[in-house]
């Protein structure tokens, strides 16, 4: 199930901006073929009450109570639920109160014991899985997804090595970039039947030599198979230092970048451990947009406000 925040809908308002749960899509492909799935996702119908023999959830902080209270449904009816993401993850305990079993981390080391747990009912309150420096991430179960979904997911990378403050992703998928290889991201892509695309990676360039030379290879192998996609992604500024990996960006399909701005002086920056910003000065920021605007690719600024420094002129 993908359960929707019933207070503040947020990205669901429009339809462009709803994405695919790509997690749910890839635990289905590694469950079993005998399993049949089905995926409840709200992002366009409200739950709705199945029949099961297991139900499994999966929740960002701001959709944890909605996946409590579709939780709550199946386990009066004496049927097993299994809750993983990353809300569950970071509050293992809290989610063992409203579910029978809570996977924390990333699924793929450990859902097969999941399932092998199941079949016998010996399934255990909590599985946890390590961080492996490879991704062993089968094909999302692509059929499964709604077919109003505007934008498909895709993911490449996983970590990030930066440990900003605010951030989940070092917590849960470690401080190390992690790479899908390229040639399987570009089967992938082949596959995926929506022309706009979702780069979901945290940093699709990157920080090291080596980060950057993956993403010039995935950009190349797009443009070398003929893939016609307008995609997004996310950035870290320094996306606007290597003018021939922005034009080779754009030529592969970007048009849209999120950048992690955060806040606009010193104080809050540090506050946020972000050290990269921090070294370039926030009067850095508006050369960085112009370098990426040159290139035909919009700029998404991301900005969080409410710093311990912040004041309500400061915000204004």
């Amino acid at each position: 199930s993908n359960p929707a925040n019933r207070l503040r809908p947020g990205f669901l308002i429009n339809r462009a901006t709803r994405n695919q749960p790509v997690g749910l899509g890839i635990i289905a492909a590694l469950t079993p073929p005998g399993w049949k799935i089905k995926i409840i996702d709200e992002n366009f119908r409200e739950f709705r009450y199945y029949e099961a023999d297991l139900v499994g959830l999966t929740a960002f902080t701001s959709q944890a109570s909605r996946a409590y209270e579709i939780a709550a449904v199946y386990r009066e009816t004496g049927i097993p639920t299994v809750r993983g993401g990353i809300h569950a993850s970071m509050l293992p305990d809290e989610s063992l109160q409203h579910v029978d079993t809570v996977v924390v981390g990333e699924a793929e080391p450990v859902w097969h014991q999941v399932i092998t747990d199941f079949e016998p009912g010996n399934l255990q309150r909590i599985y946890r899985s390590s961080v492996s420096r490879e991704i062993r991430q089968p094909k999302p179960r692509r059929d499964l997804f709604h077919p109003g979904y505007i934008c498909a997911g895709i993911q490449t990378t996983r970590g990030c090595p930066m440990n900003c403050s605010f951030c989940s992703v070092s917590a849960f998928n470690g401080c190390h970039y992690r790479f899908r290889p390229v040639e399987e991201v570009l089967d992938e892509l082949e596959e995926i039947p929506q022309k706009f695309v979702f780069f979901i990676d945290d940093n699709i360039i990157g920080q090291s030599r080596e980060s950057k030379d993956r993403a010039r290879e995935l950009f190349e192998g797009i443009l070398r198979r003929g893939i016609r996609k307008i995609w997004l992604s996310q950035s870290s500024i320094n996306f606007a230092d290597d003018a021939e990996l922005l034009r080779l960006a754009y030529r592969s399909g970007c048009r849209m970048i999120f950048l992690g701005i955060e806040a606009e002086t010193e104080e809050p920056l540090s506050e946020a451990n972000k050290k990269l910003n921090l070294s370039r000065g926030a009067s850095s920021y508006r050369e960085v947009f112009r370098k990426i605007h040159r290139q035909g690719i919009g700029v998404i600024a991301g900005l969080i406000f409410g710093w311990d420094a912040d004041t309500p002129e400061a915000i204004m």
